[in-house]
């Protein structure tokens, strides 16, 4: 009637130990907050690719351009401009946690905002606009 000690793993163990085969999740991770425009660009820019949209990258690492956009490093945050017809957006989805000095065009062609936070109110907000215009008429 003896019961060996099962022997069992905690997450912390599991992640360390794989942790080399887990990097691409960091597109879809955790928060990231600070202004750190840098860090928060190569969030978007993985997240980006995950979402297998071709990017251009320029001016030394610092700025990239697509097809219906551009991104760059500010030193605040990283400042991201869409451009298309009839962007899905209204003023109050520039205007979330994470997101400083949000505009939006009139006609709705075009936004600007730049992210502070790289967090899933950031990711929802690309994602969705990817989407939209790789997808839109």
């Amino acid at each position: 009637m003896g019961e060996s000690p099962r022997k069992t793993r905690d997450l912390d163990h599991l992640m360390e130990q794989n942790s080399t085969e887990l990097d691409f999740l960091s597109a879809y991770g955790g928060a990231m907050s600070g202004g750190d425009g840098a860090a928060i660009f190569a969030a978007l820019r993985r997240f980006l690719k995950a979402g297998r949209v071709e990017t251009d990258l320029r001016k030394g690492e610092t700025s990239l351009s697509f097809g219906f956009g551009e991104a760059s490093v500010s030193d605040n945050g990283c400042v991201i401009t869409f451009s298309g017809k009839n962007l899905p957006l209204v003023e109050s989805d520039l205007q979330q946690t994470g997101f400083v000095q949000g505009s939006i065009s009139k006609n709705r062609s075009s936004c600007t905002v730049t992210m502070v936070e790289w967090s899933i109110e950031q990711r929802r907000f690309i994602e969705r606009l990817v989407e939209y215009l790789n997808h839109g008429d």
